[in-house]
């Protein structure tokens, strides 16, 4: 994998590759920055590649998206069966901020089928995230074992997200401190767009890995932007929901006392109103979005982890306040 970044030239149409096949990886984690960013402060923050705009948007959530940056890659790949063949072109990566609080680096890439031979370097540039599969690879053999990230020495998306990631936060715009701790989490993604009926899988690997596969069926019209923007949405969420969950773990186990319940009001403050899930998702992809969320049921989880630290919240207030009161009060 080389070393270079570059500028993206506008976008081309890998989507002619049929059937299309997206891989890619999000490292979501906090700003290091001890207050939210306001919008002003966070497009300067993203303003990673000279002479490109920073896409901003207020409603319903604040948000702000880098202009892509390119990454080379040229590595050996490995499919299903365990055949070697090799991947050679470019990486998208961007970096994403939520709310002036929540920071993604997100990368991906197209798998096409290529030639048997190495091109010049000027043709896979051209070709700008879209890495070609020499030989006689498939692309949609490839996506079950890049899944695994078994292969250390082949395509590697979490190390050029978690190159986008560092180079922001060392930005000399944040004062790299923070509210509260949240450990930062990495999902890995493939999506195939092809006939036939959707299907999907998000699995939790450990405590800090997800793992997303995607079928999407063609009538859907999803490009790479949007299955891209689907991805990061699910990330943040799911981002939100451990983060959350594990603030509630620590404060809201016991009767609680004024540290515990000092740990609760930063997560209260920076996070919840942050959940909305599907805000960044096309129309076209809303269903998808729908029956993906459905069985692990984010929803329903964020919701008992928020009322489960409300109702922590009330009853500690209300034993305070019992025990501010006087042992024995004078008959009326």
């Amino acid at each position: 994998m080389t070393n270079q970044s570059a500028a993206t030239p506008p976008p081309d149409s890998p989507d002619r590759d049929a059937p299309l096949v997206v891989i890619g990886e999000i490292r979501t984690g906090l700003v290091l920055n001890s207050r939210p960013l306001p919008a002003q402060r966070v497009a300067a923050l993203l303003d990673i590649a000279p002479g490109e705009r920073v896409r901003s948007y207020h409603r319903p959530v604040q948000r702000a998206v880098s202009a892509d940056l390119l990454r080379g890659v040229d590595c050996p790949l490995f499919t299903g069966s365990g055949a070697r063949t090799r991947g050679i072109g470019t990486f998208r990566g961007r970096a994403c901020v939520v709310g002036g609080r929540v920071l993604l680096g997100s990368v991906r890439a197209v798998l096409a089928r290529g030639g048997d031979r190495r091109r010049p370097w000027s043709h896979y540039v051209a070709r700008p995230g879209v890495i070609e599969v020499t030989g006689k690879g498939r692309p949609a053999d490839l996506t079950a074992r890049f899944l695994t990230g078994a292969d250390a020495d082949s395509l590697d998306p979490g190390a050029v997200a978690e190159a986008l990631i560092s180079r922001v936060r060392a930005s000399a715009l944040l004062d790299h401190e923070t509210a509260f701790r949240a450990r930062p989490t990495r999902l890995r993604w493939a999506a195939e767009i092809a006939d036939g009926p959707f299907e999907g899988g998000f699995t939790l690997v450990d405590d800090d890995t997800r793992v997303l596969r995607l079928r999407i069926p063609r009538t859907a019209g999803a490009d790479t932007e949007l299955i891209t923007s689907l991805c990061e949405d699910l990330a943040l969420h799911d981002w939100l929901l451990t983060t959350l969950g594990t603030v509630a773990d620590r404060a809201c186990t016991g009767s609680g006392d004024a540290v515990a319940l000092r740990r609760l009001r930063p997560a209260i403050d920076h996070l919840v109103h942050l959940w909305m899930p599907g805000a960044a998702v096309a129309p076209s992809l809303l269903e998808t979005w729908e029956r993906l969320e459905e069985r692990p049921g984010l929803t329903r989880q964020w919701d008992a982890c928020v009322s489960r630290i409300r109702d922590h919240m009330a009853l500690r207030t209300l034993e305070m306040l019992a025990a501010s009161l006087p042992a024995s009060l004078p008959a009326v």
